[in-house]
């Protein structure tokens, strides 16, 4: 390995360390505290995606996991963007700022392209896999708003509310989702009567 590639795959470690430490920002702007870290999130979606993935076995599981591990890495140089600032910047200048991130992240690195494509499959949702890491990135936070909510955190129904379209493509993603939003509701309803979204 020359010593250029070695400097491409410190950076990119660096990258890695930066998204251990970078909260996500949908829980902060709900003032909740001790909040799951990028990394730890994208480590929730990999995991899903190699448990779920067992039942599809038509689906490349390399490539689901490499989504997976990859899908929120631009956030590294552009932090967790909020979904207003998404909104107000809007997809394609979005996309456009997170391929550039993706492009000085990869920099350097022998296989520097086929992480810019699988990056942006992902993105595109141009695949089966590309579809069911994108529900299970959405099932991942429903996840994580149930166990804030399960140690005393409210005001997260808006979570919830955005729940329906996610993952009509997979049965099993729909059946969990709805079991986590009976469980959602069950908790609601012992703290009587808050928003059962």
């Amino acid at each position: 390995m020359n010593q250029h590639a070695v400097a491409a795959l410190a950076a990119l470690q660096a990258h890695i360390a930066s998204l251990k430490l970078l909260p996500r920002t949908g829980w902060l702007q709900r003032n909740l505290r001790d909040v799951e870290s990028v990394a730890e999130h994208s480590f929730g979606v990999a995991t899903l995606a190699l448990v779920v993935g067992d039942l599809y076995p038509e689906l490349d599981r390399g490539h689901l996991l490499a989504m997976a591990i990859l899908h929120d890495m631009a956030e590294a140089l552009l932090g967790d963007l909020p979904a207003s600032a998404s909104r107000l910047l809007g997809k394609a200048a979005k996309h456009e700022a997170e391929r550039k991130a993706m492009l000085e992240i990869f920099h350097g690195l022998p296989c520097s392209d086929a992480y810019l494509a699988l990056w942006e499959e992902y993105s595109q949702a141009a695949s089966k896999e590309a579809r069911l890491v994108k529900a299970l990135d959405r099932l991942e936070m429903l996840a994580q708003a149930l166990a804030y909510e399960r140690a005393g955190a409210r005001g997260l129904d808006e979570f919830w509310a955005e729940r329906n379209g996610w993952g009509e493509e997979f049965p099993e993603v729909r059946a969990l989702t709805a079991q986590l939003f009976a469980q959602h509701q069950a908790l609601m309803g012992q703290r009587g009567g808050e928003n059962e979204t």
